[in-house]
C-alpha cells in the first residue's frame, strides 16, 4: 500500500542554519547551489568553483588549451637538467602531453600520454589512459593510471618556467618518486612564480654531483666522487641504494 500524504511537506525534516552549515561542508555536488542564495555562496566558496568554471571557460573558448613548461637548471659545473613540458587539454576532459628531460650527452628521456583531466578544487587533475600503438622508432606513451595534479592557476598561465627547482608535479608527471629534499639549481635560488610548491627546502652543495638512477635524480656520494671515476658513479649509486646504503 502507499501513503499518499495530503500535504507533502509535512513529511520534510526541518533543519536550522547551524545544521544546514555542517551538512554543506561534506558537499561535493555544485548542483547544490541553486537551493538558495545562502547555498550559492557557501558551495561557490567551500567548492572553489571560480578555478573550475574559469579553467572551463579558457577550456571551451576554443575547444583547447595549451600549456608549456621549461627549465635549465646547473648541476654543478657543465652538468645541467633540461626539461620541457607540452600540455593540450581539450574541452571533452581528454589531454595529452609530451615531455623530454636530458642532462646534456649524458642521457636523455621522453614520453607521450593521453588521458582525462577534472579540476578539483583549485588543482587540475589528471589521470593517463592507455595511449595507441607505437613502433620502435616513436616516443612511447605512458601506462594507464598514472595520476598527476598541477595548479589551476599554473594551467591558465599558458607558459612557465622553473630554472630553480623542479615542482613536485613534473616528478607526478614522469612517474618518479617526489623526493623528500628539493635540490635547487646553482644559479638560481627559490622562485616566487605561481605553481606548485617545491618539494622540500635546501640546496646542493657547491661542489654536489648528480647521477639519474631509475627516473630519479641522486647526489653522488662524497666518497664515490672522490675515488671513483665519473663513469663508474651511476653504477655505485645504484648498488648502494638497491642495498638500502644511503
Amino acid at each position: 500500500q502507499v501513503l499518499l500524504l495530503a500535504n507533502p511537506r509535512a513529511a520534510m525534516v526541518q533543519l536550522d542554519d547551524v545544521v544546514l552549515a555542517r551538512v554543506l561542508a561534506f558537499n561535493q555536488e555544485p548542483k547544490a547551489r541553486v537551493c538558495c542564495r545562502a547555498w550559492d555562496t557557501l558551495v561557490y566558496e567551500c567548492l572553489q568553483l571560480e578555478h573550475r568554471i574559469g579553467f572551463h571557460k579558457q577550456v571551451h573558448k576554443t575547444g583547447s588549451h595549451a600549456h608549456h613548461h621549461h627549465a635549465v637548471r646547473s648541476m654543478g659545473g657543465d652538468f645541467e637538467e633540461c626539461v620541457a613540458y607540452q600540455f593540450e587539454f581539450y574541452s571533452s576532459g581528454k589531454f595529452t602531453v609530451q615531455w623530454n628531460r636530458s642532462f646534456g650527452q649524458w642521457s636523455a628521456a621522453n614520453e607521450r600520454q593521453v588521458g582525462r583531466w577534472a579540476v578539483d578544487g583549485n588543482m587540475l587533475r589528471c589521470v593517463t589512459e592507455e595511449g595507441p600503438p607505437t613502433s620502435a622508432t616513436e616516443v612511447m606513451y605512458a601506462p594507464a593510471g598514472r595520476c598527476f595534479a598541477l595548479p589551476v592557476a599554473l594551467a591558465l598561465s599558458g607558459r612557465s618556467v622553473a630554472d630553480d627547482v623542479a615542482r613536485s608535479w613534473e616528478f607526478e608527471v614522469r612517474g618518479s618518486p617526489v623526493p623528500e629534499i628539493a635540490v635547487f639549481s646553482e644559479a638560481e635560488g627559490p622562485s616566487d612564480q605561481p605553481g606548485a610548491p617545491a618539494v622540500g627546502i635546501g640546496a646542493a652543495a657547491e661542489d654536489a654531483r648528480f647521477v639519474e638512477i631509475d627516473g630519479e635524480l641522486r647526489e653522488v656520494a662524497a666518497d664515490i666522487r672522490d675515488r671513483y671515476p665519473e663513469e663508474d658513479w651511476a653504477r655505485l649509486m645504484g648498488c648502494r641504494i638497491r642495498w638500502g646504503l644511503c
